[in-house]
């Protein structure tokens, strides 16, 4: 059976697990009530299945699904991969292999691994051969390391051809050399209890495992993505844990057989985030394998993720800056505000979108606001930000008029609240509530104020113009809300 039949059944077996929305893959894949008669995937599948077995969804995997197909040896016939686990035991995941050699689906062997999750399902040539391998990645749950096994299919003979532990795992072509290779990320402890991890760059090639890169990153990565950094060029970001709470991020590229980190650099400073929109990055000289110099452009107060902040495809790089007048403050109290920016493929930074995502607000700050607005901070304390305001301010003559409030309340106070605003003729839009809050006293639900028709006061000519032009309407808030984060405590 051809590779579109088999989709075909496939979707058949998604069809007859049951009508409705579904809640995960693994509700649309478990083995039906019904016999083999029907043909379907899943129950060819569960008439090879144990007793007792129940399907399970990988966390990682690009199909996102129980049961996969894939052509591991190049005979132009799909196999039939199943995961699963049984009551026996809860730390084996199951692999069932089944092929179909003739006219009846055969049970070619089943792989089992030591982990209570199935971390990591990819199918990709990593052995230089022509033919899919299956990369399986086995977890023993949150916090706890992982160990990744490829496999390989010849002659009808599924065999083992590499076993490495790992806590991030990066897969694609890091080189640039036409080879898809495997980063393994490990993390680990110094004596002197400073978390660092290893990263290993390695190749499978002619039967033999080759290391092509191997060394020391400070700190603990929580993130590793091989992905488009720019319009041109791929490269891989680090982001990792430093210290009691902050965090920094590589951008690597390889170089000369090994990967420079080009934000590691002394020729700018940090603080140029602040005031700068395009950032111009010294020379790539900083390998990705010491220890942070002061002036790494990419340190951050708390843990952040690279991700493609505005859907082109792009990942992008976040950077905290404290608003003017706050920069005293402690970490915990400080309303930073995230920069996100975009490498130029070259040697500089380019910058793409603003937000403001602490204490529950996730407002992406308008492009047309950039350099024209000033967030007014209160007293240094964490729920004074239960109510915050952005205020237009004039960058030549200092003049300032209110654009927006964003307000939070519990749900036991919104109604008195909404009483107030009512009674003030106030313009507003309840934009979410935040939903699973520990605390039943925190504020749940988040309000959008816009200015009264009297706020622009005393402003005149192009300053007036200029805040006119920056106006919201509640819709356009709406939309520039985001989806609501959990109030930090």
């Amino acid at each position: 059976m051809n590779k579109s039949g088999l989709s075909a059944l496939l979707l058949l077996s998604i069809i007859a697990a049951g009508c409705g929305a579904p809640k995960t893959p693994s509700d649309l894949l478990r083995a039906p009530s019904q016999g083999s008669a029907d043909g379907t995937i899943t129950s060819i599948v569960k008439s090879f299945l144990p007793a007792n077995a129940h399907l399970t969804v990988p966390i990682n995997s690009e199909s996102g699904s129980a049961i996969q197909l894939q052509d591991l040896d190049k005979d132009g016939q799909d196999e039939i991969l199943a995961f699963y686990k049984t009551d026996k035991t809860d730390y084996e995941i199951n692999t069932l292999v089944l092929s179909k050699p003739g006219a009846d689906w055969k049970k070619l062997t089943t792989i089992t691994g030591v982990g209570s999750e199935l971390d990591y399902v990819q199918f990709i040539d990593v052995t230089a051969d022509g033919a899919a391998d299956m990369l399986l990645g086995f977890s023993g749950g949150e916090g706890l390391s992982k160990e990744l096994s490829v496999y390989s299919l010849s002659g009808g003979e599924l065999t083992e051809k590499l076993k490495q532990p790992y806590d991030q795992l990066v897969v694609g072509n890091l080189t640039n050399e036409g080879q898809t290779d495997i980063a393994l990320i490990q993390g680990t402890f110094t004596t002197d209890t400073q978390p660092q991890s290893h990263l290993q760059v390695i190749r499978l090639h002619d039967g033999k495992l080759h290391t092509l890169s191997d060394q020391t990153i400070d700190g603990y990565v929580f993130q590793a993505l091989f992905t488009k950094a720019s319009p041109s060029k791929n490269a891989l970001f680090i982001d990792a844990a430093v210290g009691a709470h902050s965090s920094y991020t590589s951008l690597l590229t390889w170089e000369n057989g090994k990967f420079i980190d080009i934000l590691a650099t002394e020729d700018y400073q940090r603080d140029e985030l602040a005031d700068s929109r395009d950032i111009v990055l010294g020379p790539l000289v900083s390998e990705a394998n010491g220890l942070l110099g002061e002036n790494n452009m990419a340190i951050k107060d708390y843990p952040l993720y690279s991700s493609d902040i505005n859907g082109d495809g792009i990942v992008e790089i976040g950077f905290l800056v404290p608003p003017a007048g706050t920069e005293s403050f402690a970490p915990l109290a400080t309303p930073f505000i995230t920069k996100y920016y975009q490498w130029d493929g070259q040697s500089g930074l380019k910058f793409v979108e603003e937000h403001f995502d602490r204490w529950g607000y996730n407002f992406h700050i308008p492009q047309s606001w950039t350099g024209k607005y000033k967030l007014v901070a209160p007293e240094e304390s964490p729920t004074a930000w239960e109510h915050i305001r952005f205020s237009y301010t004039n960058a030549a003559s200092n003049e300032q008029a209110p654009l927006l409030e964003l307000r939070q309340f519990s749900k036991k106070d919104w109604q008195t609240a909404e009483a107030a605003l009512l009674a003030k003729n106030a313009t507003y839009k309840l934009l979410y509530e935040l939903q699973n809050t520990e605390d039943s006293t925190a504020p749940t639900v988040l309000v959008a104020v816009l200015p009264s028709a009297d706020a622009a006061g005393k402003l005149t000519g192009s300053s007036l113009q200029e805040y006119e032009q920056l106006k919201l309407t509640l819709d356009e808030v709406q939309q520039l809300a985001g989806t609501p984060q959990k109030p930090q405590q």
